[in-house]
């Protein structure tokens, strides 16, 4: 199908594969979990302790995180764009109808929201009932114990512009169309969710990640454009981030679990 056929605003079939999927989420695995702890372990041996002391571990591990973010999303474009000389509109990189469909994101994260913040109450009541205290995931212990405005900012700016934009081209944009064209819509919708929730590897916000993933990937299956979902996704790490700063500042870092 040539350009010109497809509607504003409607991404085209997807013509990459299963197979490339699974290639870009392993590469995504070993570099982030594999890969990353042999990086900072190398870079220390070359520069010395001292220098990797005087930047910062967190500031290094920022770096490399951004850095391998870029280049896995490169690592998609590569397959989208050269490979199978597909537009990024493939990806649902498209701004048409862009009021409507921020619109459209924002009204469905409200009518959303209520659902997710029960979803963490209630696997908070389930967890203490069991005796088990949710452990804070690595970026909220960050977050709060950092006193450094520069790491802090450069969080601050990883968690609500990358990680939203890299994680719904990633997800939403080269994930879930090709489990559409195997599967169907909202099975596509289920598994993308899925693995999204499974690789924030916490699995006490699971199921509020989980549901968040679901609205993201019905926004996309509606709007045929990653606008809504990478809005939605930038306003929820928002919110989280200026609750997080909220109990930093004023609580003393004590963040009660929703």
């Amino acid at each position: 199908m040539n350009s010109a056929q497809i509607k504003p605003g409607v991404a085209p079939n997807c013509r990459w594969s299963i197979k490339d999927t699974i290639k870009v989420f392993l590469v995504y695995v070993i570099l982030m979990f594999v890969g990353m702890p042999v990086i900072v372990r190398f870079l220390n041996i070359i520069l010395g302790s001292n220098i990797i002391n005087t930047v910062g571990l967190r500031s290094l591990i920022l770096f490399i995180s951004l850095f391998t973010n870029v280049l896995i999303c490169s690592y998609v474009f590569y397959i989208v764009c050269i490979e199978y000389r597909q537009s990024i509109t493939a990806l649902g990189l498209s701004v048409a109808n862009l009021p409507g469909n921020i619109k459209q994101g924002i009204k469905r994260y409200v009518i959303t929201l209520p659902l997710i913040m029960l979803a963490g109450f209630v696997i908070n009541l389930i967890s203490g009932y069991c005796g088990q205290a949710p452990e804070m995931q690595d970026v909220v212990r960050w977050v709060l114990e950092e006193k450094s405005i520069f790491i802090l900012a450069s969080l601050i700016f990883f968690g609500i512009v990358v990680a939203p934009i890299i994680e719904e081209i990633m997800f939403r944009g080269f994930l879930q169309p090709v489990l559409k064209n195997s599967f169907g819509g909202r099975y596509a919708i289920a598994v993308t969710a899925s693995l999204f929730a499974a690789v924030h590897m916490d699995m006490f916000a699971f199921l509020q990640i989980f549901i968040l993933g679901m609205l993201l990937g019905y926004l996309y299956e509606k709007t045929q454009t990653l606008i809504a979902s990478i809005v939605v996704h930038i306003l929820h790490n928002s919110l989280t981030l200026v609750f997080l700063l909220y109990f930093k500042y004023y609580l003393k870092g004590k963040v009660p679990v929703f």
